[in-house]
């Protein structure tokens, strides 16, 4: 029977690091034998492949154009990935700074393709390596007017919500629940929708005349290099 031995340098408190790449090097580990490895995501970051799309800056949010349902024709944030590119989100936040009238309050994040960005702002999506060695190829827009929503291979995957919400500064009832940030984590569920382009990911909102931010954090790849 065959079998196959794996080895690594003993590197606790002196690594050692090559000058440049493209060269082999031992696996790194700790005097017990443990592979010290980094996180995926991590590295893909430390690559230059983990992007930010934000709506709403510093203190000037967005004032949302659904109001009272949540509207899929009419995201807070809508990112459309181009053929041949490829994204998987890792965390998607929604900061309420304003809810309008008291009421009920949904949000949702759904993948899908069809999706059509119509009216809205455009978002600057920048790379959380601050030398910024890859530009993002997909394109976002926060707050769309009047778009389409996603028509075929709809998966809603995360959805939010309140049953009656207020906006703290005016709430006249102290019993209501007062959120402020909802928020999905990959690893709150240790899963991550794959959108391959063609493909869209809107995140959606419904409340009455609310104002907010909004933000999603994505790592972004040739689709070659994954499918």
């Amino acid at each position: 029977m065959s079998s196959t031995e794996i080895r690594g340098n003993v590197e606790v408190s002196n690594v050692n690091r090559l000058a440049s790449e493209s060269h082999s090097k031992e696996l790194r580990c700790g005097k017990d034998g443990s592979l010290f490895t980094a996180d995926w995501f991590q590295s893909m970051a430390m690559e230059g492949r983990m992007f930010c799309a934000q709506a709403g800056v510093l203190t000037t949010p967005i004032t949302w154009t659904a109001t009272a349902a949540n509207d899929q024709a009419k995201p807070a944030i809508f990112i459309s990935v181009p053929d041949g590119t490829t994204i998987i989100p890792l965390e998607i936040s929604l900061y309420m700074e304003a809810f309008g009238t008291d009421s009920l309050f949904e949000c949702a994040a759904i993948t899908g393709t069809g999706g059509v960005s119509a009216g809205g702002t455009a978002m600057s999506i920048t790379n959380m390596r601050t030398d910024a060695p890859h530009t993002s190829l997909c394109t976002a827009t926060s707050d769309l007017t009047g778009g389409t929503a996603c028509t075929a291979n709809v998966n809603e995957f995360w959805k939010s919500g309140v049953q009656k919400v207020a906006t703290t500064a005016t709430a006249d009832d102290a019993s209501m629940r007062n959120p402020d940030v909802f928020t999905w984590r990959y690893t709150d569920g240790m899963f991550a929708p794959v959108i391959k382009g063609a493909g869209q990911i809107m995140v959606t909102q419904g409340s009455q005349a609310g104002t907010g931010f909004g933000r999603i954090i994505f790592v972004e790849i040739p689709t070659a290099w994954l499918l």
